[in-house]
């Protein structure tokens, strides 16, 4: 017993460094875009996948992400970084493209193809964030057993899946009209 409350004491705070690099760079860096801002776009205010998915439930994710990683850290395919990097910057650069072609406008593109700074660190911190998920997707995938006989792992990785589908609603409804 007292090995675990140990353990526990010893590592009770290592989320708590994910959840708050993840808040700060998902959301909180809009903030202080937020108070210089003098245009008439919706800013990240305007939306519940701003506020809810970037200010909440993404940090959820990464926080869940980063004990399941943790949990499987051997079974991380570092080697695969540069393939999953490139990935997540194709898909943000994607998903920049659509809102363009959408003719989706708001502070980050006050008009289509064109980012306002806030937008361009968004596109960043989008392929940064997309990256994160495709390597945790990976490991899952490559270390399946490891991670369904580990309970912790598994819980973890059905927290991030049920927060990814709870970003996703945020989006359908703030673009689905």
């Amino acid at each position: 017993m007292a090995a675990v409350i140990r353990l526990a004491r010893e590592r009770a705070w290592m989320p708590v460094v994910p959840a708050a690099v993840s808040w700060a760079l998902l959301f909180g860096y809009q903030w202080a875009f937020y108070f210089d801002y003098r245009g008439h776009q919706p800013t990240v205010f305007n939306y519940y996948s701003g506020v809810f998915g970037d200010g909440l439930l993404l940090p959820t994710v990464n926080v869940a992400t980063f004990v399941m990683l943790r949990e499987l850290s051997a079974e991380i395919p570092w080697r695969r970084l540069p393939t999953y990097v490139a990935l997540g910057l194709a898909t943000a650069f994607a998903s920049f493209l659509m809102q363009a072609h959408l003719n989706w406008i708001n502070w980050s593109m006050p008009t289509p193809f064109q980012w306002s700074d806030v937008g361009q660190f968004h596109f960043f911190v989008m392929a940064a964030e997309i990256s994160y998920l495709y390597l945790v997707l990976a490991t899952a995938i490559n270390s399946w057993r490891q991670m369904t006989a580990n309970s912790t792992a598994w819980r973890s990785f059905a927290v991030s899946w049920l927060g990814l589908a709870l970003f996703g609603v945020t989006l359908a409804v703030d673009y689905i009209h």
